[in-house]
């Protein structure tokens, strides 16, 4: 028969110490505290990666972002298309007032309606402001890049590559320039340019299927259709026609010629 010590289990139950594993308050403190300061530590890393660093491809020197300074470049760009329909150097014009209006349809004959030169204006319009706007992307891009590392910041900079959009009531910049700065990684910038070239290039295009059919236009039935535009229409002597689209609000002017059913000198149409 086996006996139990009694007096020994009562005085192992009377010792806290032989079942007790938690640690004691003031080891339970000091991890409370390596917590809190591990938390500091990495608050204060994260602050200084997120708002420190450059939060977007900064040329803050000469007070312009990457993206405003390609902005400018566009803002430039799509006036000066404008003036010439679209065309950097455009090779058949019409002097007018000074300035050389495209022609988008022509005929040298009489009595016959023209022929559109541009058949796809907007895809014109598209590729040509990418090559106006090239020299200037890559500057915007160069001078961001320099002026950051001037700085003190490590940057690594790759390729830069873009597509032009043009949409309703915006041109568009979808700019890809793989950049790391620092531990920020950056690969695409988009600008975005309030125009309203699109609707411009659309009236454009329909003024000349009238054009090539008619051989005329309506300009006050299409006022109406684009309320937010005027429509001037000027014939000349020799058949031509400029016709000169004007916003109402942005003041953004789209100008062309046609000569369309032209009559001989000395005869009325």
């Amino acid at each position: 028969m086996v006996e139990i010590n009694m007096n020994k289990k009562v005085g192992l139950m009377n010792n806290p110490s032989c079942f007790s594993r938690g640690a004691s308050p003031r080891k339970k403190g000091q991890v409370t505290i390596f917590i809190i300061i591990a938390i500091v530590i990495v608050s204060a890393v994260l602050i200084f990666f997120l708002w420190l660093q450059p939060t977007y491809f900064s040329a803050a020197g000469r007070g312009l972002a990457f993206e405003n300074c390609v902005e400018d470049s566009v803002e430039d760009a799509i006036g000066e298309l404008e003036k010439r329909a679209g065309f950097i150097n455009p090779e058949f014009t019409y002097a007018y007032n000074g300035e050389e209006m495209t022609y988008l349809c022509y005929t040298n004959a009489f009595y016959e309606t023209c022929s559109v030169q541009v058949p796809f204006l907007k895809t014109t319009f598209d590729e040509q402001m990418e090559l106006l706007i090239r020299g200037d992307v890559d500057a915007c891009y160069d001078a961001s890049v320099n002026d950051l590392k001037s700085r003190g910041y490590d940057v690594t900079s790759g390729a830069v590559t873009y597509d032009v959009v043009i949409e309703p009531g915006a041109v568009r910049v979808l700019i890809d320039a793989p950049t790391t700065v620092g531990a920020t990684r950056f690969t695409r910038f988009n600008v975005n340019v309030n125009s309203p070239v699109y609707d411009m290039v659309m009236i454009a295009t329909s003024i000349l299927q009238f054009e090539t059919k008619y051989g005329d236009s309506d300009t006050g039935a299409m006022m109406v259709i684009y309320p937010d535009y005027i429509i001037d229409k000027i014939k000349r002597s020799d058949g031509t026609t400029i016709y000169i689209l004007e916003h109402k609000d942005f003041g953004n002017k789209f100008q062309f010629a046609s000569r369309s059913l032209a009559w001989p000198s000395g005869y009325d149409a």
